[in-house]
């Protein structure tokens, strides 16, 4: 699982080295693959890329979500369910604050990003997001996103695949501008387990909350799992 983790970094800290690419005769440009495949570079639908639906529904943290880890860029942070995730230094970077690993299933990974920069509205950060993506990834496709009420905050929705060395991955995750700059709860997966760790993934990013930032008080910042209890002797027969 750690050569899975450290290959899709490249998100967030670096690019990854590119698949050949290529420009179709209309002028298109994209991806080979080495098992002679080939792909758009970027699939995503006009309208996907330019539409942001409103969903009604107001989600909320699950209630296994008992661990709080506060941000230190920003007043946001994250409850998670310290039985079913498991925080990692393996991806580590200037803009990933918390990383989490899934024990139970190899390649499911959740993060906490921040950044302190200002951004306007939503709507920018969708931008910036798919901009950054697109530079990065040998291949995108963007689902769909949708603005949405989360523990009462007004987020950005946003689920989208990317592909580097061959490899899909979808993602999806929660946006949110605070007033020091932006944060996110993002998880992902190999594309073909998304479907079925999905539950799993929409209640670690339902987890996200509004929270003044982390000071030198908050002596806790990292989950550790409580000691096994000793198990008592037996006593000795006389």
């Amino acid at each position: 699982m750690k050569k899975l983790i450290i290959l899709t970094i490249f998100l967030w800290a670096y690019n990854a080295e590119a698949q050949t690419k290529a420009i179709t005769d209309e002028g298109k440009e994209v991806v080979l693959f080495e098992n002679g495949t080939w792909k758009f570079v970027n699939e995503s639908d006009a309208k996907t890329l330019e539409t942001i639906t409103t969903n009604e529904t107001a989600f909320s943290k699950d209630k296994s979500a008992t661990f709080l880890l506060k941000s230190k860029k920003v007043d946001a942070g994250i409850y998670f369910d310290p039985k079913t995730w498991k925080t990692t230094s393996l991806l580590k970077s200037p803009f990933v604050e918390y990383a989490f690993i899934n024990p139970e299933n190899d390649g499911l990974i959740g993060m906490f990003v921040s950044e302190s920069i200002e951004i306007p509205t939503l709507k920018n950060l969708k931008d910036l997001q798919v901009s950054l993506i697109e530079k990065r990834a040998d291949y995108f496709k963007l689902k769909e996103s949708e603005y949405r009420t989360v523990n009462g905050l007004k987020v950005l929705y946003m689920r989208y695949i990317a592909n580097t060395k061959g490899m899909d991955f979808e993602y999806q995750g929660y946006f949110y501008i605070t007033e020091s700059g932006y944060c996110s709860a993002l998880t992902y997966s190999q594309q073909k387990n998304f479907e079925k760790l999905k539950p799993k993934m929409d209640a670690f990013i339902n987890g996200l909350v509004k929270v003044e930032k982390s000071t030198a008080k908050d002596t806790v910042e990292v989950y550790q799992a409580p000691p096994k209890p000793m198990s008592a002797s037996p006593k000795k027969k006389n």
